[in-house]
């Protein structure tokens, strides 16, 4: 189940007292951030656990193909200290710093339901 109460998530809700869900906001977080979903994208079609370092390869490739120019170091430096650690709290990752390997986690809604709508949006996967 993925972790509440991970970074950015604000105890108040759009709307007053409607009780939006807490793990709709969280989720709805972690997706806001492109390099986040592309990890998020690559594990999910992987299905095992990758090298940071490929992870970095697939994601730096994927943003050129978007016209961007990513530098591929400076890539693998925001996943490692950044987007990898962002995933990780919120239990949607699970990655392993000694031997450099990320796996997807979570493989709970609303996470995938989401995750598959932005990845049909954006055509990546």
């Amino acid at each position: 189940m993925m972790n509440t109460d991970a970074p950015d998530v604000t105890d108040s809700h759009v709307g007053g007292g409607r009780g939006i869900s807490p793990t709709l906001d969280a989720t709805l977080d972690l997706l806001s951030n492109r390099r986040r979903r592309y990890v998020l994208y690559y594990l999910r079609e992987q299905g095992h656990s990758v090298t940071l370092e490929e992870l970095a390869e697939q994601v730096a490739s994927w943003e050129r193909d978007n016209g961007d120019s990513p530098d591929e170091e400076r890539v693998l430096a925001d996943l490692y200290h950044s987007q990898i650690p962002r995933l990780a709290d919120a239990d949607a990752v699970t990655f392993d710093a000694q031997d450099g390997y990320v796996s997807l986690d979570d493989d709970d809604a609303p996470l995938v339901e989401y995750l598959d709508l932005a990845a049909r949006e954006e055509n990546v996967v």
